[in-house]
């Protein structure tokens, strides 16, 4: 800490451009050495960097917490790792918000007091950039945003510097001294159970799981979970109990593999179990309500995107034939429709292997997802070939599934394998009851030829490599880079700014890659996405390129691949398959 002090002393009086020679790495006796600028609080390792030269005064301060106040070590489960990491963000992020209303003096300018976040924990339970466990160094590192006090706009405050540095160390080392073992050990134990029962789902051929128990409703359009709710109970007949290896059984609603029709009446609770499977692809924390509700992976939501862009896709499985200078194999439109937006949708996700379609028929094109006999026989050149008649061809020959949600419409019931009824947010198993109705399937179609190749067109251009000159995101609706834009307002998948982050890095790789055609494009964005994550047991962080005060969160290949099937601009074609 007096090697830190030593140094920003040195820069009293002096213009914020000083603050440099805190993480400047170059060796004094050889400048093209580099070795890193570090600095120690008790056992605790604090560093720097910068961001740019333009904002000298904006730098990422890390800390480094040993592994044992956290009773961890490089041996141990990496859902221990991970489930640490976590736990980290959230006890340390209400105390670094009530450290920054003590020291921050509303009367100055903003730039006259220091700044500082680390990143917002959520209720999901995967890899952030916030905080990442180093194995090699034995600790787990916390990264914070730190914005430096200036006087006049143009040199540092050095005593407020030190002050805001100080708090935050002793607030980091305070906390994580005294923090509770038993709830460390139980985020772990919750985290290793998730995924004991994720192996054991795809064992058993289950699609989703709803564990006893869980909070379904979420308190008002946030994240939490809704106060006096019902907790969720399973019909017996479709009961599953897990076993997990720390011990517990885990008893819930085991969905197979197949079609599910979840219906029921008005604010009976359908839509609040579907979205809650969709958040099943990741693991949450303790207290969420939703610890134990997982679903297959892949899982995609698809529904009707009125106005989305459509590339060169295959639309012959769900239409005769389209009045447009686009060919039907081909299709392409800046501007979909409903029913050709939620077409697009499912052929893309099935191309992108994604192994289970969940669908709300609030959100869906009418006149895409059945058409009732009546109807087919006064209009029996209808172009639009509705999804009951591909719906067995998708679980039967695509080893997709799929989970609808149905308030208006019986004739699902035909093609369902499970049927599950809910009344006021209790579900019922009525399978065998809906069988005795005799709902007959109104007609199948012959097989189609489902779109199995997807590959982006690069860039043309004599430059030696493609770079864009600005990547941002837009109100965390819209990830731009240059010309390519793409709205994601309905992928719900990404939850937070920080996997947009995330997504919009894995896009800049793809869309920057001069031969990204030489792949199919789901197997490139599988690559990019590991080495934007730095997937691997022993990775040391998120390897984002360039300086940057971002955050980035765990997203899946088929997110990003979702973002560019709705970026405008961006050309895509068939491979040789």
């Amino acid at each position: 800490m007096e090697n830190f002090e030593y140094i920003v002393t040195h820069c009293l009086g002096g213009s914020k451009t000083s603050l440099h020679w805190l993480y400047n790495t170059s060796s004094w006796t050889d400048p093209e050495k580099e070795v890193p600028r570090t600095f120690y609080f008790h056992n605790y390792t604090f560093w720097f960097t910068g961001t740019g030269f333009r904002n000298t005064e904006k730098l990422i301060m890390h800390i480094g917490i040993p592994d044992e106040v956290l009773d961890h070590a490089p041996e141990k489960s990496y859902p221990e790792k991970v489930a640490s990491e976590n736990f980290i963000l959230h006890i340390m992020y209400p105390r670094i918000t009530e450290l920054l209303e003590e020291i921050v003096n509303d009367k100055k300018d903003v730039r006259e007091k220091a700044n500082f976040s680390i990143q917002t924990p959520d209720t999901c339970m995967d890899r952030k950039s916030g905080c990442v466990y180093d194995h090699e160094k034995r600790y787990f590192e916390v990264r914070i945003n730190l914005s430096a006090p200036l006087k006049n706009a143009v040199s540092l405050n050095t005593k407020k510097f030190c002050r805001a540095v100080l708090g935050l160390l002793r607030c980091f080392y305070e906390t994580t001294s005294n923090l509770d073992k038993e709830e460390l050990a139980f985020w772990k134990k919750t985290c290793m159970n998730q995924r004991d029962m994720r192996r054991f789902m795809q064992e058993k051929g289950l699609c989703a799981f709803v564990a006893d128990g869980s909070i379904l409703p979420r308190q008002n359009g946030t994240e939490e979970p809704m106060k006096d709710a019902l907790p969720f109970e399973s019909p017996e007949t479709l009961r599953v109990s897990i076993q997990t290896s720390s011990g517990d059984v885990i008893t819930g609603m085991g969905i197979k593999k197949g079609i599910t029709v979840i219906t029921g009446g008005g604010y009976s609770g359908k839509t609040t179990i579907l979205d809650a499977i969709e958040q099943g692809i990741y693991d949450h924390i303790p207290g969420d309500g939703r610890e134990y509700v997982l679903a297959d992976p892949t899982t995609l939501k698809t529904n009707a995107e009125d106005g989305r862009p459509v590339e060169n896709v295959d639309l012959s499985p769900f239409f005769r034939w389209l009045k447009s200078d686009s060919p039907l194999k081909n299709f392409s439109t800046l501007h979909a429709s409903g029913s050709v937006s939620q077409a697009s949708n499912i052929v893309e996700a099935v191309c992108g292997n994604v192994k289970l379609l969940l669908i709300d028929e609030d959100k869906s094109a009418t006149n895409f997802m059945m058409r009732d006999e009546t109807m087919r026989k006064i209009v029996p050149d209808e172009p639009i070939i509705p999804f009951t008649d591909r719906i067995c061809e998708l679980k039967n020959r695509c080893d997709t599934s799929v989970i609808l949600v149905i308030g208006g419409s019986g004739e699902y019931l035909a093609y369902s394998d499970t049927v599950i009824l809910m009344k006021d947010f209790k579900p019922f198993d009525i399978s065998d009851s809906v069988r005795k109705f005799g709902v007959k399937r109104k007609s199948e179609q012959e097989e189609a030829d489902w779109m199995n190749s997807r590959r982006i067109v690069p860039k043309t251009t004599s430059q030696p490599f493609l770079y864009f000159r600005s990547v941002v995101t837009e109100n965390e609706k819209k990830i731009i880079l240059d010309d390519y834009s793409a709205d994601v307002t309905c992928l719900t998948a990404l939850t937070t700014g920080d996997r947009m982050n995330t997504a919009m890095k894995v896009m800049e790789k793809l869309l920057t890659d001069k031969e990204g055609d030489d792949d199919e494009l789901l197997n490139k964005l599988a690559v990019y996405t590991d080495q934007v994550l730095g997937n691997s047991e022993h990775a040391t962080g998120f390897n984002v390129s360039g300086s940057t005060q971002l955050f980035y969160a765990q997203i899946r290949p088929i997110d990003a691949w979702c973002c560019l099937n709705r970026s405008r601009g961006v050309h895509m074609k068939r491979g040789l398959i």
